[in-house]
């Protein structure tokens, strides 16, 4: 027993003297024009209406709702895709018969996104309302024949410039209760 709360009492000074990188908090150019990408503002419409309407547009692009918390304003999403690609396996068969050794290609993937609806805020910090910003992250995990997994998240801007022109439409049709 002595010998456990020792191991344990040494583990706990040694964590303690552990410190972060230096500049781990600090705003990069990349994180801003990631967000900036990720992220949108709607005005002139309720944050239910809102997350009813980013719903539905993710439903539309084929996805499943997987969570909800309204109260939050969070959506997460799946859906499933083939990842096959045909330039992959032509490499695959051609390393595996000059090496002797199979390469594994992609087989299926499956991509999720997850979507939280936040109020804006004025620069007295009161709540504006019927203002909201959006902000959507993509990842999708590809499966390999070798049953590896890797993970990444999607970065391109014409996905989420698809998401939001599709959802820029449907808070209109929201807002004129058409």
């Amino acid at each position: 027993m002595k010998k456990g709360f020792a191991i344990l009492a040494v583990t706990i000074l040694v964590a303690g003297c552990v410190s972060p990188p230096p500049h781990v908090f600090l705003v990069t150019p990349e994180m801003l024009a990631e967000r900036q990408l990720e992220m949108r503002r709607y005005d002139g419409i309720k944050e239910a209406e809102l997350l009813s309407a980013c719903a539905n547009v993710l439903q539309d692009l084929g996805f499943q709702l997987e969570n909800s918390e309204s109260r939050l304003g969070v959506l997460t999403v799946i859906k499933h895709r083939d990842a096959k690609n045909a330039g992959e396996i032509v490499v695959s068969i051609i390393v595996t018969v000059l090496s002797g050794k199979p390469m594994p290609y992609s087989k299926d993937q499956t991509i999720r996104a997850s979507l939280v609806v936040r109020p804006v805020y004025d620069s007295n910090g009161d709540v504006l309302p019927d203002s909201h910003y959006v902000r959507i992250t993509i990842q999708r995990l590809v499966r390999r024949t070798d049953n590896s997994i890797f993970v990444e998240t999607l970065h391109d801007p014409n996905l989420y410039e698809r998401f939001y022109d599709k959802l820029s439409k449907s808070v209109f049709i929201e807002a004129q209760k058409i």
